[in-house]
């Protein structure tokens, strides 16, 4: 259990949370990924204004000109890049927005996530670098690098779970119904054909219907499930056995009937 689970340290809390917070770490992980992405989108905003003052004065040669045959694309041309400019508007705005919230932001979004009064959010941040907290690393090789988790590893506290998921889900280990494994699919273009790619996921289903999902070995996983059990009874596990794809919600509407 020690190779995915690990005691919390002095050195690690100052690595992971040097502010003593866990929304605040996070906070700067969402910005220097909001930073990559201005300046992403930035750019192709850029070009997109170039594309569309050409698209532009070409639809004015081709007035001038009479050139009817033509025109019609050319105003084509310009829509697209119209469009392309908007999307790339409303993103830059989301990052700006993003990069404006505050560590108290975070802990509310949290809060409202995880169904939990904001007192109970704080209450996990002090347990989180507390000694006895467990680093849960679930996940190992290409699907960690590829994880899209604020935070590479979980935790679990005395008291709280948290997987590090984009929506900042908190849950309490008492109010825990389920730990299950679920298969999800997705596909990857080959060149030549699209091969579909198997995925495992833990699942965890809290009384209050809050759900969160996380990439995880099989051993890693059995391991958490293991854990779990220990502190709560009384969650179901479905004997371990792994979900279908399109299965998880009847699964979910069964353990909180």
């Amino acid at each position: 259990m020690t190779d995915f689970f690990e005691k919390m340290t002095e050195d690690y809390a100052q690595k992971h949370f040097p502010d003593g917070s866990v929304f605040a770490s996070a906070l700067k992980t969402v910005k220097r990924r909001g930073i990559g992405g201005f300046i992403f989108f930035g750019l192709f905003l850029a070009a997109s204004l170039y594309g569309l003052v050409w698209a532009i004065g070409r639809t004015l040669e081709l007035m001038a000109g009479g050139e009817e045959d033509m025109l019609s694309v050319s105003i084509v041309i310009c829509g697209f890049f119209g469009v392309v400019i908007l999307v790339c508007l409303i993103v830059l705005f989301i990052l700006i927005k993003n990069s404006l919230q505050k560590q108290e932001d975070y802990i509310a979004s949290s809060a409202k996530h995880s169904k939990l009064p904001v007192s109970e959010i704080e209450t996990f941040e002090r347990q989180a670098t507390a000694s006895d907290c467990y680093i849960l690393k679930l996940t190992s090789g290409l699907d960690r690098v590829l994880s899209n988790g604020t935070n590479k590893d979980g935790l679990l506290t005395r008291d709280y779970i948290y997987l590090a998921d984009p929506a900042q889900t908190v849950m309490r280990v008492d109010s825990l119904k389920a730990c299950c494994f679920s298969d999800y699919t997705y596909y990857i273009d080959t060149g030549k054909y699209h091969k579909k790619i198997h995925c495992l996921a833990i699942c965890l289903i809290a009384s209050n219907g809050v759900s969160v999902l996380s990439d995880t070995t099989e051993e890693a996983g059995q391991a958490l499930m293991a854990i779990l059990k220990e502190r709560n009874g009384a969650i179901d596990t479905n004997d371990g056995n792994v979900l279908p794809e399109g299965e998880l919600d009847g699964y979910k509407k069964k353990v909180l009937a």
